[in-house]
């Protein structure tokens, strides 16, 4: 607490005049200059005139929009914007209606001709004066990828850290919405701090390297489950049992033994396992907790386990003398570990696959010291065990939804086998980098200490090379003695040499020159070009090749810009593009965000593994497109999905067994293939108890066809659709639309959104509405997740026909797919607008639009491959010039 204190106060007066100046950078790009108002040409005001002032006058104002008051100020940035509506109204054939007194094509392109000119005149001069893009800080994903990597800490945890960033054009990545204050600029400090911190507690002594193994039935968890003899009333096994061998630990069951006989006899204890038919949920919620993670780092984790089969049997008491029934496993089942660390917080590694046959499956991974190591057997249900206390209300008995006449899957745990942590280098990269090799020490209350014989000659020393590896450009002199002056000055005040190494350490992190992507008008010089390029594909700092093809002054050649794209590509920090671009392009960051209904849709109430399979079916589809080049058609149909054995089952695809997900073909005319039909996108336009074809219609022309959809009039009530299924949200569309306020947008929203009523809220396919509780004596019946029965009965049939706005009709989503794809250069375009978007950190403008043509032009020939469109992106004048 005294040192950081300390370094606040030693830092606040660097932070302060970070804030300031990237408060003024951002303020001087976003502030028009003041221009003499203009009119527009006389060849535009005959065509306004003629054509559009009879019903956008100061009397009538249609769309609240005068064009008798328009004046073509284009200096302002509302009123260009407003100038681009027109123009692409007009250009779309939208304005002036279409109706015989239309003006001719030739009279239409004239206009826009004249139109655009000044436009693109205006954009032309202030990108010259300015720069496209704003300048920007990183966001906070950036900025916990960077200062991992710089730290060499992959374990860092500093995104919660930082306050949520602002969006702007669907991105976290557009500078105008990135605002700096001094209260955020503290938040960074701290988190700098504390990243600091851990880091160089590394070094004060090497934790060695061991191998451990922790036996299920001895872990606490694991134990006190089966003292707490949580059994079913009316299902077919205890919730958790010992299982010695393939049989049921009977002596343990009935409390004439102990949990474990492993101490005593060692080929026992190989036997020795825990078996459960519940997935982890409170309080059946095994653990592998006699093991904590000494430090943070890196660790190989080895789990043994098989699955067994139970039952079947009715009896409460069915694990009695011979009633015990388990046998050989018949199932594959997916277990996920999780870390754990307390209060609950689960972070998740990854997710294995057990057989009947005993198998160790073994994972590689991060851990943060003190975490344990959480197995859920992902696809058994979760539930708290039934009991006869009345106070708790729960005396109905419990069902897992696999369950058959003759018994239920299951899962036994034997053991979990740790590594670590491991070494790639003693001191660790993140050590050297702030202490070289000076020793370091603990002192009272925790404290750390560097040790050095001159202070400020190594002080010097450490600080250049930190600033030397931390800043994405060559150090200037001014840059060193600012942090020179900083650590001088906490010398001077009384701090220790500790003390002001590491204040001036947060205060370089925190700096402009780190905190910033440092832009200038024009051309990107190869460091900027650099940075650029690794923020885009890796989310990160550039490497050390970025480095040294930019101090070479190479990285400007096409040839090794290429290069370099594939390579970057080819790494697997490439993960990190695709899932923060997709995160904010098609919103999966809130595939987690609202669960099933417990009620309508229990079905999917509690699955954590079909959540977590939805978004990584995604991310695995997009990058298939990237590292194949598929055509950009893919997005809206392809003949193949990415799914592994939850997904099969939801999408009712056969023959698909394990946790991996892989690429699957799809039969002929299947109505999956594309993002459209994806589980995530279809859970994330859905509120968890209805879906709305206005949010899915919605989300089809923003996200997929590239169409700018307004909000809704203010005073007007959304549409709530019926949820006991008397009516069906078409029909309560219909009657929105007779609002003529609304009827012009949900021509054009709606039709999209009906195709995907096929789908439920989690994407499942469906030919009628659930409705609330029963209807003329007829209810459906099913068994949730969480062991509970559930109750629905089949409401009105879907519709899920349309017309689109320019008369085409569809039958189902099949048919509107095919619309779709008549316009395959449309959904480029769509994905090159997006990728532009996301690479500079600014939207596409009214002056981009030739150059984003030029893009689609140059990937024709590869029928708009993705990765093709990638390398022109970066490419371009867009991405190679601020």
């Amino acid at each position: 607490m005294k040192l950081q204190k300390r370094q606040r106060k030693l830092s606040g007066r660097l932070v302060s005049g970070a804030a300031l100046t990237l408060g003024l950078g951002a303020l001087s790009a976003a502030t028009p200059q003041s221009k003499p108002t203009t009119v527009p040409a006389p060849s535009v005001q005959a065509f306004l005139k003629a054509n559009c002032i009879a019903c956008h006058n100061p009397k009538l104002k249609e769309g609240k929009l005068d064009l008798t008051a328009l004046a073509l100020r284009l200096n302002d940035p509302k009123v260009f914007e407003l100038w681009v509506k027109v123009h692409d109204r007009v250009q779309l054939g939208e304005m002036p209606p279409p109706t015989s007194t239309a003006p001719k094509p030739a009279v239409r392109a004239a206009f826009l001709k004249n139109l655009a000119a000044p436009m693109l005149a205006t954009e032309t001069a202030r990108i010259k004066r300015d720069g496209r893009a704003v300048w920007r800080r990183m966001n906070r994903y950036e900025y916990e990828n960077t200062v991992r990597d710089l730290l060499g800490a992959p374990w860092l945890q500093l995104k919660p850290m930082l306050p949520e960033d602002g969006i702007a054009a669907r991105f976290n990545k557009v500078g105008t919405a990135l605002d700096v204050s001094h209260v955020q600029m503290v938040r960074y400090l701290e988190a700098a701090n504390a990243a600091l911190k851990e880091v160089l507690s590394q070094g004060v002594a090497r934790t060695e390297t061991t191998t451990k193994r922790y036996y299920a039935r001895e872990q606490r968890s694991f134990a006190g489950l089966v003292e707490a003899g949580f059994a079913y009333s009316d299902a077919t096994a205890r919730a958790t049992f010992p299982i010695l061998g393939e049989e049921a630990d009977l002596p343990v069951l009935e409390k004439k033994a102990p949990m474990t006989v492993g101490e005593k006899d060692p080929a026992k204890r190989e036997l020795e396992a825990l078996g459960v038919v519940a997935s982890a949920y409170e309080p059946i919620q095994p653990e592998f907790d006699r093991f904590h993670a000494p430090v943070s780092g890196r660790y190989r984790i080895r789990l043994r386990a098989h699955t067994f089969w139970s039952g079947p049997d009715n009896e409460k008491q069915w694990w009695r003398a011979s009633r015990t029934k388990i046998s050989r496993g018949r199932t594959q089942e997916p277990v996920t570990l999780y870390a754990s660390s307390h209060p609950q917080q689960q972070r998740r590694l990854g997710t294995v696959d057990t057989i009947p046959d005993s198998a160790v499956r073994e994972l590689e991974v991060q851990l943060i010291k003190g975490e344990s190591i959480l197995p859920d057997a992902a696809r058994l249900f979760r539930s708290r065990p039934p009991s006869d206390d009345p106070k708790r209300k729960i005396t109905t008995g419990w069902h897992t939804p696999r369950a058959t006449p003759e018994g239920q899957p299951g899962v036994a745990f034997q053991w979990l086998e740790v590594e670590g942590p491991l070494y790639d280098a003693w001191p660790t990269p993140g050590v050297r980098l702030l202490c070289g090799d000076l020793p370091i020490k603990a002192v009272e209350r925790g404290q750390l200490e560097i040790v050095s014989k001159d202070p400020e000659k190594e002080g010097e020393r450490l600080i250049r090379g930190f600033l030397k590896r931390a800043l994405r450009r060559p150090v200037q002199e001014a840059d060193a003695q600012l942090f020179l002056k900083l650590f001088k000055s906490a010398r001077s005040t009384g701090s220790s040499f500790t003390e002001a190494l590491l204040a001036t350490y947060s205060g370089i992190l925190c700096s402009p020159a780190f905190v910033t992507l440092e832009e200038k008008p024009g051309q990107l010089d190869d460091f900027a070009l650099a940075t650029r390029l690794s923020y885009f594909l890796w989310n990160t700092e550039p490497d050390e090749t970025l480095r040294a093809l930019a101090a070479q002054g190479r990285l400007k050649d096409p040839k090794v810009l290429a290069a370099q794209t594939d390579r970057l590509l080819a790494d697997p920090r490439s993960r990190r593009f695709v899932e923060a671009f997709l995160d904010y392009w098609l919103d999966l960051r809130k595939a987690g965000d609202v669960s099933p209904d417990e009620t309508l849709y229990v079905d999917y109430y509690l699955d954590d593994y079909l959540v977590e399979s939805a978004v990584e079916e995604t991310q695995a589809f997009f990058t298939e497109l990237i590292r194949k080049n598929l055509p950009a058609r893919n997005i809206v149909a392809s003949d193949f999905v990415t799914i592994n054995d939850r997904l099969a089952t939801l999408y009712n695809l056969p023959n698909v067994q394990g946790a991996a997900i892989r690429r699957v073909p799809l039969p002929k005319d299947s109505v999956r293939g594309g993002l459209l039909t994806q589980a995530s996108v279809l859970k994330v336009t859905a509120n968890g108890t209805t879906t709305s074809p206005v949010l899915r219609g919605v989300w089809i022309n923003e996200r997929i066809l590239g169409l700018h959809v307004p909000p809704p009039p203010a005073a007007v009530p959304a549409v709530e659709p019926d949820i006991r299924g008397a009516t069906t949200i078409r029909e309560l569309l219909a009657k929105h639309r007779t609002q003529p306020e609304c009827r012009s947008c949900h021509t054009k929203i709606d039709p999209a959104g009906f195709a995907l009523e096929s789908f439920d809220v989690f994407g499942g396919w469906r030919e009628r509405y659930r409705g609330i509780g029963e209807k003329d004596g007829k209810t459906e019946l099913g068994f949730g997740q969480n062991g509970q029965p559930f109750y629905f009965h089949a409401a009105q049939p879907v519709d899920c026909s349309g017309t689109l706005p320019d008369g085409r009709t569809f039958a189902d989503i099949r048919e509107l797919k095919r619309l779709f794809l008549r316009d395959e250069r449309g959904i480029a375009r769509n994905l090159a607008r997006q990728l532009v978007t996301y690479a500079t950190g600014a939207p596409v403008q009214f002056g981009d639009r030739a150059q984003i043509e030029a893009i689609l032009s140059r990937t024709q020939p590869s029928g708009y491959g993705v990765k093709s469109l990638l390398h022109q992106v970066i490419a371009s004048d867009l991405f190679r010039n601020k």
